[in-house]
């Protein structure tokens, strides 16, 4: 899996040269809540937002320019996301997920033939977006951990840029970790019984080795 990453990886920096994508964050959050916060904050480590929902909306939106400008794509990537109270306690918590909002295979262009992409690849390939009505992929992050001494044993998110998270938790790269799932980094094989998703394998999948059987 290490080595699958790497690759990829390694593709998307030597793609940066070319055309940058426009990674777009939907805000879906509702009024006082999420990126709607209006807690007032100063700001921290090159994050200018002054309330915590500006901070967090600019941190998403900062991760969605650093994967846009590695990315080649003339279509727009949809990132509809919101802060909800996920799950959390003293000593652990979900800190967020990130997926696609819906697959295709054996679309206009496709690399492969009978092989499922997440939206967001298979709208770069086919050069149109697939799914105009939808956004590509589903973001949500964890709002229980701010301010909150019964979560993390009261640590809070880093709104920073610049790594200095101290004791707490940086948000940047673990949007930039999840926003990759939704980009095509996880596959859509049933984990339970290896079943592939209406008997098709998708393009993550055909470059997993299992090396434990």
């Amino acid at each position: 899996m290490k080595t699958m990453l790497t690759v990829l990886l390694a593709a998307l920096i030597m793609a940066a040269g070319a055309q940058a994508a426009t990674v777009l964050i939907i805000n879906n959050d509702k009024p006082n809540e999420g990126f709607n916060d209006e807690t007032a904050v100063a700001p921290v480590g090159g994050n200018p937002g002054v309330t915590i929902g500006e901070q967090r909306l600019n941190v998403f939106q900062y991760a969605a320019d650093i994967w846009g400008s590695h990315l080649p794509s003339d279509v727009t990537i949809r990132v509809g996301a919101t802060f909800d109270a996920l799950t959390c306690d003293a000593e652990s918590a979900v800190l967020g997920s990130a997926g696609p909002v819906s697959v295709e295979r054996d679309f206009p262009d496709a690399q492969w033939a009978g092989h499922w992409y997440h939206v967001a690849l298979a709208n770069k390939q086919a050069g149109v977006d697939l799914e105009p009505d939808s956004d590509d992929i589903r973001a949500r992050f964890n709002s229980s951990i701010d301010n909150n001494d019964n979560c993390l044993a009261g640590m809070s998110w880093y709104y920073g840029y610049d790594g200095a998270s101290g004791p707490d938790v940086a948000l940047l790269p673990v949007i930039l970790h999840e926003m990759g799932h939704g980009l095509g980094f996880s596959t859509m094989v049933n984990e339970a019984d290896g079943s592939e998703l209406g008997g098709y394998p998708d393009v993550f999948e055909t470059f997993i080795l299992d090396t434990t059987r």
